[in-house]
């Protein structure tokens, strides 16, 4: 099997199986202090259920290629895919909202249950993980207050989207949609390019000094 980490061969003859052909090139990222973040076997990507399944580790394959970030990469990536969710999640609930005031409320279904679950993987995944390590390792205490205020905030206004559908008023519903969440979306979108800054900035002070 040919085994690469970052598009460089990984030299291991003693692997016989994805596997262990993994588990060594994965060996090998942690090493040098970088995160694998995808894992491509005969050039299609593995999901998460894949690489923790028996039949697939104990396979051949002629290649296995996994890519790796340093830990600061990969916080950014999170804050950039953070951003994204925050602009698709505006769009769905924008949609929504409009169907609304034309009074098709099934057509508003799909796109509102979308932008709740984005705004909901967002917290569970960028606003738990990934921006409380910023916070902590590259920020000011003024900033962790900031961010504990718009999680608060974030929460009161979903569980305020959930009773408006729940009472079945439309017109509340839309104007929380329409008027609110923008609102929010412009305060997250600010908040996560301060804390891109800071990554950059810890990026660009990582690199002076090793130069």
């Amino acid at each position: 099997m040919h085994i690469t980490l970052d598009s460089n061969p990984c030299d291991c003859t003693e692997a016989t199986t994805v596997g262990e052909a993994i588990e060594f090139a994965w060996q090998a990222a942690h090493q040098q202090g970088r995160i694998v973040v995808q894992v491509d076997v005969d050039g299609r990507t593995l999901d998460a259920a894949e690489l923790g399944d028996p039949k697939m580790n104990a396979s051949t394959a002629k290649t296995i290629a996994l890519t790796s970030l340093a830990p600061r990469q990969v916080l950014a990536a999170s804050l950039d895919l953070g951003m994204h969710a925050i602009e698709a999640a505006n769009e769905r609930f924008a949609s929504a909202a409009h169907a609304l005031q034309s009074g098709d409320t099934a057509e508003a279904t799909v796109p509102l249950q979308e932008g709740i679950e984005l705004w909901q993987t967002l917290d569970e995944h960028v606003l738990r993980e990934a921006v409380p390590t910023i916070l902590h390792t590259m920020m000011e205490p003024a900033d962790a207050e900031e961010f504990d205020a718009l999680v608060k905030s974030l929460h009161t206004e979903l569980a305020s989207l959930h009773a408006a559908i729940s009472s079945g008023d439309p017109s509340a519903l839309g104007d929380a949609l329409l008027y609110e969440f923008p609102e929010t979306a412009t305060r997250w979108k600010t908040f996560f390019t301060k804390c891109m800054d800071a990554v950059k900035s810890k990026e660009q002070d990582a690199t002076e000094a090793g130069s």
